[in-house]
């Protein structure tokens, strides 16, 4: 029942608001069938956004659930302060995304930031991190694996924890090194997590908008002089592109 109130109907409602041309005001204006599709299909932004979308995602996703699966194989040992350092890896994830931003946008600002501070200081030319869209995605990426890594690691971490210690006794037995226990009894013990961190990560990479959108809100002023104020930036992805474009229907009236 919870799901059909506030999973099903507001999937189907969402459908049905497609079909039509809907204003933000004045609300249904009626039916016009796939021509919103049509529009979108037809729109280069779309399509810009996408690649961001998926750009941002592979490049955040992958490292981050092999980062969180070595933590978490770190954090299953004995260690002093064990608590702290597993509360600590999830305290990333509990900060605003508006700290994390003003952090990050210090951390990659083009003339002060640390980051190009420190590639000065290995001989390395600074990076226009906000203004090119590889860089802009490693940005962005980088801010995504700060936030999640924790988080991820600690699912693993109560996993493994699961497995009996028995395994890893009986391959101990056999003559297998840590690194063969860990790809032969953890992993594969740990198997229905890593499959529901994936799809979990899937999901919130392809609806990835605050960390764009967080980053550009501090840089606005370079946004309005290089491309106007409703163009899709270098990191936006596909829900930042629907908001971009929703606001400049709005406001010239469409």
């Amino acid at each position: 029942m919870l799901f059909a109130v506030f999973g099903f109907f507001p999937l189907l409602y969402t459908a049905w608001v497609s079909l039509h041309d809907w204003h933000l005001i004045d609300g249904d204006q009626g039916f016009v069938g796939v021509a919103n599709y049509s529009a979108l299909f037809a729109d280069p932004d779309f399509y810009n956004a996408l690649v961001n979308t998926a750009s941002i995602f592979l490049v955040s996703t992958v490292p981050q659930l092999l980062a969180a699966l070595g933590i978490a194989a770190l954090l299953n040992r004995p260690l002093r302060a064990g608590t702290a350092w597993r509360a600590g890896v999830l305290l990333p994830n509990v900060v605003s995304v508006v700290a994390v931003t003003l952090v990050f946008a210090q951390l990659f600002r083009r003339d002060s930031g640390v980051v190009n501070w420190i590639l000065g200081m290995v001989g390395l030319e600074p990076v226009d991190w906000e203004n090119q869209r590889r860089s802009s995605h490693l940005a962005v990426a980088v801010m995504v694996m700060w936030r999640w890594t924790g988080y991820n690691a600690l699912l693993y971490l109560a996993a493994m924890r699961n497995i009996p210690r028995e395994l890893y006794e009986a391959a101990a037995l056999d003559g297998a090194s840590r690194w063969r226990s860990f790809w032969s009894v953890t992993v594969p013990g740990i198997r229905p997590t890593i499959v529901f961190t994936v799809v979990v990560s899937t999901i919130g990479g392809l609806q990835l908008f605050a960390e764009p959108t967080g980053r550009r809100l501090f840089t606005v002023g370079n946004v309005l002089a290089r491309s106007g104020p409703c163009d899709p930036p270098a990191s936006g992805g596909v829900g930042h592109g629907d908001v971009h474009g929703g606001v400049e229907r709005f406001f010239s009236g469409r």
